[in-house]
């Protein structure tokens, strides 16, 4: 069969082989990545649609779009970004310039022939249960161990590597004449054993005085040697492979170890936890290996278990607090006779201690999950000891530079630090993240576990929790003033810490309980900046509600200020309502006017501004913007004139001013821009677009909304609220032009992503003319009722634009009922719950 190759640029890309090149060179590319980049080649000459896409690359699952995003960008990163043209709200197209060359298949690489007898003849392995969750594993390392003759199966303990061994030489049983040999090497405590226990395993005589030479001399000439358990021995099991290896030229050798064996020819396969579901999604929970494997072993354990509406969720938060750990996932499924999913989710905090009972005729070290640990921590040196539990501190991750902070003493220094830490990724005890420019550690949530009942043994977890805190601190009073000061944008503040939140709240925890209230209220003050941007508004309040009893008599009036402004700012869509948020912004600013002009100043005086306009108070928004503007004239300020000016387009958009709203944010649009504020960026463009469709220019909304949303999908500083919003404005714009089925596809787009902000009752008002237009009439009206409810919860007013979308929802509700049975519907509206909201608007 002739082979299809494709040249662009410095690429090369060969369809049957699935292989990709850049400069001649092999590039090491995903299973998705790939068939999302031949689908794009094969349908190079046309667009090929966002849903095509995912029934090509998905084929038969329900995944979230930002999975296809993630490989759009995967790709661009590799082949240049114009390589692949988003088409906005539409699809993909391969946009580089192709050569085709259709040539005959390269012979294929040396691999061992099989005996035509049957399976199983020689050897000793049986055929294991089904591995659930590793097919792409399976074939990725089977196909690897093909053509490669030393392949390394790299991994934490209890991650399934034995078992993921076990299926791939079950696999290739009939591709070697002498069969597939499982040597277990965990119970060989000296380096001279070596030799001995392969041969124990193949039945072979080891005459004279060199067992290794004898070894290689008898080895039978086609086989695959499983040696499985490396890392206790590694460094006498390589030079043992690579005499073997250079004797016996049929032989491949699979290895399974924490740590590589550090050959040229070793063929790495670093393994991965079982996937779990997203944050958020739980429609597809069963498709993600984790899960799976949950559900079965606690089937064994408890016949007639079942996964249902009821026990989803705490399954799923098992799945991602284990991080997907098939060993971890066993013990847990096993305590569900005892405790019950939700007992087994209530006492993860107690992991180590719980997740104590493995399968009898288990390795010693597989029987209990501390036992499991305590195997690879007595692997390890005192020094990669002790930086190892003082990783331990670290919630969610961590970067280079924390780490060498805060693991670093009198006896090992900064780039001390770095080269331990690389050992310890190499030992499989921290796993890094290459997904980023800039590489992220974090240590598996249970080995975590582990590190601080470390810390605690050697008595150093206060002083290292205080120390993590006050870091984090330095850390993002740093960034702050490097973009106050210009130094860089409010996106690359944000890129540089988007990945803390969790050590920022940990942080805040630990101070908190330890009384330690300047430096709490001052962490506080910083994630409410931090965590404004970041869009996650609820998280924040809580832990600003838990600070706040902190704050007495003693506490810095401008601190106080700091907070009270914080908690009006993430309070906006946190949960706290209109009224209360002014009664902060006064306070706040009552403080703040007492001190020179600062930028803290005029953000509280752009968001009183705000808030004033959505809880109707317009003489009010108009006196604190008149402020704002003749604060932001000195030329110190111009730069922040476009958030004021942003503000006033919102202001006159409450008064019904459209015109004029769109004249100010196009005045706004280039202060914007310039101060790389990618959040405040997309809200001015929405607006602009808003007010387009206010105004009647329905098409130059759409094109607007389209654009915007593309832009959302290629920016790293999207996040769920900022893609829920866009969604459903962009739903309603196409409501009112008359493209209902578009409409009602984008608003299913939008679930996942209200479903982790601000939800979907948020839009109620919006989606109630949808339903409408739809002859889901009583529907609409509930979803009327639900909008007023929401609003009176926020302490909202209706804008004059969602004025005349009630008014267009109720004349065509009231053309066919009577306005007593609307007025009914509507309060009923008011106790809609999300989930009763969302199959009210999709007609479910």
């Amino acid at each position: 069969m002739a082979e299809s190759v494709f040249r662009f640029d410095r690429a090369e890309l060969r369809l049957h082989a699935r292989e990709l090149r850049l400069d001649g060179a092999p590039v090491a590319l995903g299973a998705r990545a790939f068939d999302l980049l031949q689908a794009l080649v094969t349908h190079r000459d046309r667009l090929v649609t966002k849903h095509e896409l995912m029934e090509m690359v998905w084929p038969r699952l329900v995944v979230e779009e930002n999975n296809l995003q993630v490989q759009v960008s995967t790709l661009r990163k590799l082949l240049g970004s114009k390589a692949i043209a988003t088409v906005p709200g539409r699809g993909y197209r391969f946009a580089a310039p192709l050569i085709e060359d259709t040539r005959a298949p390269a012979a294929p690489p040396p691999r061992v022939v099989a005996p035509p007898a049957s399976r199983g003849q020689a050897g000793n392995l049986r055929q294991g249960a089904p591995l659930l969750g590793r097919a792409a594993d399976l074939a990725t390392v089977a196909a690897l161990v093909r053509t490669q003759r030393l392949v390394s199966l790299l991994g934490a303990g209890g991650i399934g590597k034995t078992s993921l061994a076990s299926a791939v030489a079950w696999e290739l049983g009939h591709a070697f004449a002498d069969g597939v040999w499982l040597v277990p090497l965990a119970d060989v405590a000296e380096p001279a054993a070596l030799p001995l226990a392969v041969a124990r395993v193949l039945q072979i005589n080891l005459p004279g005085p060199d067992p290794l030479a004898a070894l290689a001399e008898r080895l039978p000439p086609q086989l695959l040697l499983v040696l499985d358990n490396c890392e206790h021995l590694a460094g006498a099991v390589a030079p043992l492979v690579e005499r073997l290896l250079q004797a016996c030229p049929g032989l491949h050798v699979l290895a399974t170890s924490q740590e590589p064996l550090r050959l040229a020819r070793e063929q790495q396969v670093r393994l991965e936890a079982l996937a779990v579901p997203a944050p958020g999604t739980r429609e597809t929970a069963l498709a993600h290996g984790a899960v799976a494997l949950f559900l079965a072993r606690a089937q064994a354990a408890l016949p007639g278990f079942a996964l249902d509406a009821g026990n989803e969720p705490a399954v799923v938060e098992i799945c991602r607090a284990l991080d997907g750990v098939p060993l971890a996932l066993e013990f847990a499924a096993a305590r569900v006779p005892l405790l019950g999913v939700e007992g087994v989710r209530q006492h993860l905090g107690q992991r180590l201690r719980v997740l104590s009972r493995g399968a009898r005729d288990a390795p010693e070290r597989h029987r209990t999950l501390r036992a499991t640990l305590d195997w690879s921590h007595a692997l390890l040196r005192e020094d990669e000891k002790k930086v190892f539990r003082r990783l331990g501190v670290f919630v969610g991750g961590f970067g280079l530079e924390l780490a060498q902070q805060l693991a670093a003493d009198d006896t090992t220094d900064a780039w001390d630090v770095l080269e331990l830490l690389g050992n310890l990724v190499d030992k499989s005890m921290v796993v890094v993240d290459m997904a980023s420019a800039v590489p992220r550690y974090r240590l598996l949530e249970t080995a975590r576990a582990y590190a601080c009942d470390q810390l605690d043994l050697a008595g150093e977890r206060p002083a290292l929790q205080r120390a993590h805190a006050r870091a984090m601190l330095a850390m993002f009073d740093r960034r702050t003033r490097m973009e106050r000061l210009g130094l860089e944008t409010v996106d690359q503040w944000m890129q540089a810490c988007q990945g803390e939140a969790d050590n920022l709240r940990a942080a805040i925890d630990w101070a908190v309980a330890a009384g330690e209230s300047t430096l709490a209220l001052d962490l506080a003050n910083t994630a409410a900046e931090f965590m404004y941007e970041a869009g996650r508004y609820p998280e924040c309040v809580a832990w600003m509600r838990r600070t706040e009893p902190l704050i007495d008599a003693g506490t810095p009036e401008l601190v106080v200020a700091r907070f009270q402004f914080g908690l009006a700012m993430v309070g906006l869509h946190g949960g706290v309502e209109g009224a209360e948020r002014l009664r902060l912004l006064d306070a706040a600013l009552a403080t703040l006017e007492r001190h020179p002009p600062s930028m803290v100043l005029v953000y509280a005086l752009c968001m009183r501004g705000y808030v004033a306009g959505i809880c109707g108070d317009l003489a009010l928004a108009r006196r604190t913007l008149d402020r704002v503007h003749a604060l932001t004239e000195p030329a110190p300020m111009v730069p922040l004139r476009g958030l004021p000016l942003y503000i006033e387009g919102m202001v006159r958009r409450f008064e019904g001013r459209p015109h004029e709203a769109l004249a100010a944010f196009t005045e706004a649009l280039p202060y914007v821009r310039r101060h790389g504020d990618g959040r405040t960026l997309f809200y001015l463009q929405s607006n602009m677009a808003a007010v387009h469709h206010e105004m009647g220019h329905l098409d130059e909304a759409v094109d607007q909304y389209r654009r915007a949303i593309a832009a959302l999908e290629d920016s790293p500083r999207t996040d769920p609220q900022m893609m829920s919003f866009a969604l459903v404005w962009y739903a309603h714009a196409l409501t009112v032009q008359g493209a209902l089925h578009e409409a009602l596809e984008q608003v299913r787009r939008s679930l996942p992503y209200c479903r982790r902000s601000v939800g979907l009752r948020h839009f109620a008002g919006m989606l109630a003319l949808l339903a409408a237009r739809r002859g889901r009439l009583r529907e609409a009206a509930l979803l009327l009722g639900c909008d007023d409810a929401a609003r009176q919860r926020r302490g909202e007013v209706r804008t004059p634009f969602d004025v005349r979308t009630m008014k267009a929802v109720l004349a065509l509700v009231g053309a066919q009922h009577g306005e007593e049975r609307v007025v009914v519907w509507r309060v009923q509206g008011g106790a809609l719950e999300e989930a009763e909201a969302a199959e009210l608007v999709l007609g479910t």
